[in-house]
């Protein structure tokens, strides 16, 4: 069975940390489906005006069958933040040590999803962010360090576009070391 990764959009996403992770992991063989708040087929348009298509309504999805999920930066966390569904998501993967990755603004979600015990999913964990939202990961508990990528466990952090590269890398590490894919 093909290995299958969300990715989550909503209105200012950062067009290159969509799109990179996007490419990148179809070329590794992983299907990946673009998970909106909207209904399914709603254009999103990034910051810089890139346009993409959702695949699936965050309603419609079933997190049983994904491998994992990644959340790219811009101002779209901020209104991501607010889905109670897309929280959920992200509660229900991190449950099963899915590999979650967020970039730039992304981790603002490591915030607001919230464990059963109401701590957040930040708390007691190492991450990094763009500089802005460093306070409130901190204050979420993280314990942030200025890198390119962070990986804790299942969570994988990096700051900006600059920092696609490692960020992929460690994504595509950690989907096949838990599929049992053995590549390089």
């Amino acid at each position: 069975q093909m290995v299958c990764i969300a990715i989550f959009v909503d209105f200012q996403y950062e067009d290159m940390e969509l799109m990179y992770p996007k490419l990148r992991l179809e070329e590794e063989g992983f299907q990946v489906i673009i998970v909106g708040a909207h209904p399914k087929g709603m254009k999103y348009t990034g910051k810089y005006g890139y346009p993409v298509v959702s695949d699936l309504c965050i309603d419609d999805l079933k997190v049983e069958e994904i491998d994992g999920l990644i959340i790219p930066g811009g101002f779209s966390p901020d209104y991501m933040r607010r889905n109670v569904k897309m929280l959920k998501a992200i509660i229900d993967l991190n449950s099963r040590k899915a590999p979650i990755a967020a970039i730039c603004h992304g981790p603002w979600m490591f915030c607001s999803a919230r464990l059963p015990n109401g701590k957040p999913i930040a708390d007691g964990r190492k991450m990094t962010s763009f500089c802005a939202i460093k306070d409130d990961l901190i204050n979420a508990g993280a314990t942030w360090t200025d890198a390119d990528v962070v990986v804790d466990e299942n969570l994988i952090t990096s700051r900006t576009p600059g920092d696609l590269t490692p960020f992929c890398r460690a994504i595509i590490a950690a989907v096949r070391a838990r599929s049992g894919d053995s590549k390089p």
